[in-house]
């Protein structure tokens, strides 16, 4: 299944979307749809299912761009004149290519982040025709990952931008130490039964907020709770990734 904001569905040049785990070929801790091929599961598979994700969204697979995704603050353009040093088909340009948020401007090429957790958020401006797709966990969101990528939009000349957060931990889920509360502020730390639990779904829509970007809207599912979804802090680490992707529609351009 494949998930929509009702915002991003709004807009007819941009097909967008958020997967669960069902719908693939991957076995066991993987099964099924997951799309990592680094997280020890069968190459074939996820090769197999990277492009049953290509042809939900309406992609082929080598139209598909996915980064080696590094909790940083890295941003890639994708363009006519890049756009062969990114495949999803091939984990060797996969590799190479560190970052944790995506921008093209390319009808037809389908950018997106695999996530167990972590949020994705999909990002379109329908005026000057841009989509991106960011990998925020807690280090990308404490961090710049999300001012980067805003930033660079709008100096790509975006200033109507939509947002949606996709299915990742919520706060009821994400108990945290020291480590994490030293970094954030306070509204975003809660306290229940001498547990403190983190609400980074809020602190990106609020950096988002900041940023300009005034169109959000929160998916709001839990992916700890809900197990149609991989996630890594439920499963102790052993499990895949979905996949959440945008691109813009070649017919409307």
């Amino acid at each position: 299944m494949i998930l929509k904001a009702e915002n991003l569905s709004n807009i007819d040049s941009v097909n967008h979307g958020f997967c669960d785990r069902h719908g693939g070929r991957s076995l066991g801790d993987f099964s099924s749809l997951n799309f990592s091929w680094t997280c020890g599961d069968d190459f074939g598979k996820v090769l197999k299912n990277r492009g049953i994700v290509a042809r939900r969204f309406g992609a082929a697979l080598s139209e598909t761009v996915v980064l080696h995704q590094c909790h940083g603050d890295v941003v890639h353009i994708v363009n006519s004149g890049n756009l062969e040093e990114y495949k999803s088909s091939s984990p060797e340009l996969s590799i190479q290519n560190e970052g944790d948020a995506l921008i093209t401007n390319l009808p037809g090429i389908l950018v997106g982040v695999q996530t167990a957790d972590c949020a994705p958020i999909l990002l379109c401006d329908q005026k000057v025709n841009f989509v991106s797709a960011i990998h925020a966990g807690w280090r990308g969101t404490v961090g710049k990952i999300i001012e980067n990528t805003v930033s660079t939009l709008t100096k790509l000349g975006c200033k109507n931008l939509y947002a949606a957060i996709g299915p990742c931990i919520q706060k009821q889920s994400f108990e945290v130490e020291d480590d994490i509360i030293s970094l954030v502020d306070e509204k975003y730390i809660s306290e229940v039964s001498g547990k403190k639990y983190f609400d980074m779904s809020l602190m990106i829509y609020d950096k988002l907020l900041a940023m300009g970007v005034k169109n959000i809207e929160q998916i709001g599912i839990d992916t700890v709770s809900d197990e149609n979804f991989f996630s890594h802090r439920r499963q102790n680490g052993r499990c895949g990734t979905q996949f959440s992707g945008i691109l813009l529609k070649r017919r409307f351009l």
